[in-house]
């Protein structure tokens, strides 16, 4: 049996987050295939203490989860290297002596975990899911927290939103020599392949590899069709930040009607002990407003089953959009912003309505109105197919990822 090392910065129990899903769901398919041996390398935060500390606990499918945590709040570049926290890595790759890695967001767990495995000669492949690799800030957001719409980054421009200037060219040239030394880079998307290939990620070894999406369960089209028709649904998947657009919505809401439009509010945060809405002043969106948990994969189509729109107001150019195809492939129409990747399996006007740019705040009153009023349309034959094409399920990731890594195997 083949030993593989999977690293993410989340790992279940604390599942939050579309990579970390993701990462989730090739693991355990791996490891229940029989073919693999799966050890998960993840990482915490709890506590003070000025030295890491390695935890190590059992998953299903025999996996062994290995959680290396540094207490306390850590800078960007602590969170991009930290040596106390490659040495603890460097022995668990001793005692697992992995045959091939497959490593997701290692931010935390840092690149000295990539320069360990390419020291031991063990082929890896990464997979992106942000854009952690060219900017500390993850997002390419800019100082003031909105997209900082580079397409060849210009490093002088960077300096304005670094966390300490002085460390911003090693970071870079550390970055770029990291994805230099791994065998194989996957792109969720084709946008975030360009992003990445224009700063100079090595375009032999990249690819673009859709992450999978859950698909609706055989009883989710009764649930959908039980709810009790009344109100026009919109759900938001999010924290009360700027990412997701949470502003725009707290201004557009209080202009519609409360008879025809209510906010479904998930709290993701529910997944990792913590709660972003119990004590949020909703003012003048009290009407509107409902809360519930973050879902799982097995309350999935509960939720999906109780929206009619899903609002993914994005302000800034993502890397792919989980929530987008989970809606998609339940034929919930989405309201976005033009985001990037989360918007490249829509087509406007049918399986979604999509603002111009990255304002959601161009045109979002209207959209809702239009929404809440005369309800979303039903998708077309066109705007179902393209959807069929384009959105893979997690068992066909898994495949191709296997593929990729049998591959870098056979060539190291």
């Amino acid at each position: 049996m083949k030993r593989l090392l999977v690293a993410n910065l989340l790992f279940s129990p604390r599942s939050f987050g579309g990579a970390t899903v993701v990462a989730e769901e090739i693991a355990f398919r791996l490891a229940a295939s029989g073919e693999w041996d799966v050890t998960v390398l993840s990482a915490s935060n709890y506590g003070l203490q000025g030295q890491p500390v390695v935890t190590r606990t059992q998953l299903r499918d025999g996996i062994d989860h290995y959680t290396v945590n540094f207490g306390g709040i850590r800078t960007p570049d602590a969170l991009f290297e930290t040596p106390e926290v490659t040495a603890e890595i460097k022995a668990i790759l001793d005692r697992v002596q992995p045959d091939a890695a497959h490593l997701h967001c290692i931010q935390g767990l840092g690149v000295g975990l990539i320069d360990a495995l390419h020291d031991r000669g063990v082929p890896t492949v990464l997979t992106t899911h942000d854009y952690w690799w060219l900017c500390e800030k993850i997002f390419m957001l800019d100082y003031l927290d909105r997209w900082c719409g580079q397409e060849v980054i210009d490093r002088k421009l960077c300096l304005r939103c670094a966390h300490t200037s002085h460390t911003l060219d090693r970071r870079w040239e550390k970055a770029l020599d990291c994805l230099n030394k791994v065998d194989a880079i996957t792109y969720p998307s084709r946008y975030a392949r360009d992003q990445y290939e224009r700063n100079g990620a090595p375009k032999d070894r990249g690819s673009v590899l859709p992450n999978g999406v859950t698909p609706p369960g055989p009883e989710f089209a009764a649930k959908r069709e039980a709810r009790s028709s009344g109100r026009v649904r919109f759900g938001y998947i999010g924290g009360p930040g700027p990412l997701k657009g949470w502003s725009a919505i707290e201004r557009a809401f209080p202009k519609l009607d409360p008879a025809k439009a209510e906010l479904v509010v998930v709290d993701a945060a529910t997944h990792i002990g913590e709660g972003w809405w119990a004590k949020y002043k909703f003012g003048a969106l009290e009407p509107f407003v409902t809360i519930v948990p973050g879902y799982t994969m097995e309350t999935i189509d509960d939720f999906f089953a109780g929206i009619d729109v899903l609002l993914f107001l994005s302000t800034w150019k993502e890397t792919f959009g989980l929530t987008t195809r989970e809606a998609a492939l339940r034929g919930v129409h989405v309201l976005a912003t033009d985001c990037g990747a989360p918007v490249e399996h829509l087509i406007g006007g049918d399986t979604a309505t999509i603002l111009p740019g990255m304002s959601a705040s161009r045109g979002l009153v209207r959209a809702l109105r239009k929404l809440s009023e005369e309800g979303p349309p039903k998708p077309t034959d066109a705007g179902r197919a393209k959807i069929t094409e384009e959105i893979r399920s997690y068992d066909r990731q898994t495949a191709e990822v296997e593929t990729i890594l049998q591959r870098v195997m056979r060539n190291s």
